[in-house]
């Protein structure tokens, strides 16, 4: 997990739309069109960007066309409609991370009127520093995953988006390899590659080996 900067819309549109009633956020969340719709475009293209198509829970490559906005404090009427049109609420996220494991559980362990105020049972993206609470350790390439200082946090973290699995691990293994715009090298660059990648020894050392 890496910090994310929170996406930059349109204020007039946020100031608007933050100016109905909760639960009326909520529902206006699913509207096609109007500031409902220019938001999330707005905000998507942005985040697209600013998370380098990476999904912001377990920094996967998000597939396909249309990445799941997901609200880390739930935007339902039961949770937190309020932060419906919060930007800093707002991450993008793949399938699995968002709808098979976080879903709408409720992130929020103590409440705010003031969102920056809110403390959250899991790493925030944006508001938390996530290297002071998860470390990838072993392995290069950022494959083995732990809490730094046993932080309940990063432990939550891990639990809830299963980012100790060994899938989770093959595919951040793959992405080391593969999807560091390096799928172009050939040869003795690629071998150093993937010597860098899967390698328990330091970048350092690897690389003095192969110069």
């Amino acid at each position: 997990m890496k910090k994310i900067v929170a996406a930059v819309v349109n204020q007039e549109d946020v100031t608007a739309l933050q100016a109905y009633p909760p639960r009326r956020q909520s529902r206006m969340w699913i509207n096609t069109s109007g500031r409902p719709k220019r938001f999330k475009d707005e905000l998507t293209e942005d985040l697209l960007i600013k998370q380098s198509s990476r999904c912001a829970y377990c920094c996967l490559r998000i597939r396909g066309t249309r990445p799941h906005r997901d609200h880390i404090a739930p935007k339902g009427l039961a949770h937190h409609p309020e932060f419906t049109f919060e930007t800093r609420n707002i991450v993008l996220a793949c399938y699995y991370c968002n709808s098979e494991r976080k879903g709408e559980r409720d992130t929020v362990a103590t409440k705010s009127l003031h969102y920056e105020r809110c403390k959250f049972t899991i790493v925030h993206p944006i508001l938390d520093t996530p290297e002071d609470h998860l470390q990838f350790v072993g392995h290069r390439g950022k494959i083995l995953i732990q809490t730094v200082q046993r932080s309940t946090k990063g432990r939550t973290t891990i639990e809830l988006f299963d980012l100790a699995s060994p899938e989770i691990a093959k595919a951040r293994a793959k992405d080391a390899l593969f999807d560091e715009d390096a799928a172009h090298l050939r040869g003795r660059w690629k071998r150093l590659l993937e010597q860098v990648a899967f390698s328990p020894l330091p970048r350092s050392t690897v690389l003095k080996f192969r110069s």
